[in-house]
């Protein structure tokens, strides 16, 4: 609805006014004032479309009034109301671009007509500034979509070619390639439906939350593209607590986590098809991390052959320590393992899931009682785990089902006495010693000594 300001010192004028307003159903909201100076108060707190004001009051008059109104808010309509006879305050009026000029004794005929054609002209006007803004919404998500799907085409390896086959590589409207020479690419990653959801002002929003020129590019509702101003010489610890705001931004927002990749340095925008892959590749072992994680492509700790050594090691004491029963050193042991797993990416979960059946096998293998069911809802359990962490969690638990509690340590030990003495018997003529033998049925050689000289006493 219509709001109307009507401005008299005269109370008696300012309810006849709002009379006629409710008789003859003008529908207007009314509000008033009793002199210029509390207009001016209300006006700066309130919307006015309508100024209805006297001019002749103490004070500051309507003219006045309406000069200083016109410097603040020019599309506010006025309607001067003055006894007959104040010609100069008419011609005053007409300056001042007033809508429509009202004599007193208001005449009710002629009130209604002024009002009613000024509410159609404020309606007309509303209903064109609301189709302006329309138009203008409708632009830019049509310069947006135009942008996102020319990003897209980039990121994509879709570049357009000229009817001969060349290549044509189009200015892109980025900030990056706008004024800046690098920039850098920030994949957001989330396992919840976030980016679908999102309006044409999360741009804006996002850019206050980064502190720097970028635009956004939607990948679909689990993934959002961030292209980044950036500088050549830029420390990464910088470009990660900008990963890190980010995140606690959209956490904060949106009440959700997400993985944030950070790509090297492009300079050309032939460059995104070869960046995002490997952003992609980066994703590819977010099984590796919980949520909330910023990752840097193209960068590792370790060279492949040094980390392949250090899981061959790893492997090889933490299955000596299972058939020895040693659970005291298997759970630190497996904790180290699973360390050089999350700081590497040259692991596939396919691997890291295969890697622990193996260890489940090898529980199995010397549990002194045997549960088929319960072993095979183990390795589903360990195939089903989406995060690290989770699988840390479900090793640790079988960790301790296997344990000490689940194990007859005196049928383990006959067992292993009984392979030495086999071991004796098949391979006598080699040169066995006391350790080697240990190391192969997994006792210390004073525990196997022991029981092998108490196995014969019994015999005797």
């Amino acid at each position: 609805m219509l709001k109307m300001l009507v401005v008299d010192d005269d109370k008696f004028e300012r309810d006849g006014v709002k009379f006629l307003v409710d008789k003859y159903d003008l529908k207007l909201e009314i509000a008033e004032a009793d002199s210029g100076e509390s207009a001016l108060e209300y006006i700066a707190r309130h919307d006015v479309d309508i100024l209805f004001t006297d001019i002749r009051m103490k004070g500051m008059d309507g003219l006045e009034l309406a000069e200083e109104i016109r410097e603040r808010d020019a599309s506010v309509k006025v309607i001067f109301m003055s006894a007959c006879g104040e010609f100069e305050y008419a011609q005053r009026a007409i300056d001042l671009k007033a809508i429509r000029y009202i004599l007193k004794p208001v005449q009710v005929s002629e009130f209604i007509k002024v009002v009613s054609q000024v509410i159609q002209l404020c309606k007309e006007e509303r209903q064109a500034k609301e189709k302006q803004i329309r138009l203008e919404e409708s632009y830019r998500k049509e310069q947006h979509y135009h942008k996102q799907r020319l990003l897209t085409d980039y990121i994509m390896g879709r570049a357009d070619s000229s009817a001969e086959g060349e290549e044509i590589v189009r200015p892109l409207p980025i900030a990056g390639f706008n004024g800046y020479r690098y920039i850098r690419m920030l994949l957001l990653d989330s396992r919840t439906r976030l980016f679908d959801r999102l309006d044409l002002d999360f741009d804006r929003q996002i850019v206050e939350s980064v502190q720097r020129a970028c635009d956004v590019v939607h990948l679909n509702e689990f993934q959002s593209l961030l292209l980044l101003e950036a500088w050549a010489e830029e420390p990464l610890q910088k470009l990660v607590e900008t990963g890190h705001n980010l995140m606690e931004w959209l956490r904060s927002r949106f009440d959700c986590e997400v993985t944030v990749v950070i790509s090297g340095l492009v300079e050309d925008a032939r460059q995104l098809y070869k960046e995002y892959n490997a952003l992609e590749t980066v994703l590819e072992n977010k099984f590796f991390f919980d949520e909330g994680t910023v990752l840097l492509a193209n960068h590792t700790s370790f060279a492949i052959d040094d980390i392949a050594k250090m899981m061959d090691d790893l492997l090889q004491k933490l299955t000596a320590h299972i058939r020895r029963h040693r659970f005291e050193a298997v759970e630190p042991g497996f904790d180290q393992l699973f360390n050089l797993l999350q700081n590497s990416d040259h692991f596939s979960v396919v691997y890291v899931k295969y890697v622990c059946t193996e260890i489940v096998k090898v529980l199995f293998e010397t549990a002194t009682k045997k549960n088929a069911n319960k072993f095979r809802e183990d390795l589903e359990s360990i195939y089903k785990t989406e995060r690290l962490s989770d699988l840390r969690q479900v090793m640790h638990e079988l960790f301790a089902d296997y344990g000490p509690a689940a194990c007859d340590v005196s049928d383990r030990v006959s067992k292993a006495v009984e392979e030495a003495v086999r071991i004796i018997e098949r391979e006598y003529a080699a040169d066995l010693s006391l350790e080697l033998l240990a190391e192969r049925v997994y006792l210390t050689p004073n525990y196997l000594s022991h029981f092998v000289y108490k196995a014969e006493g019994d015999q005797h």
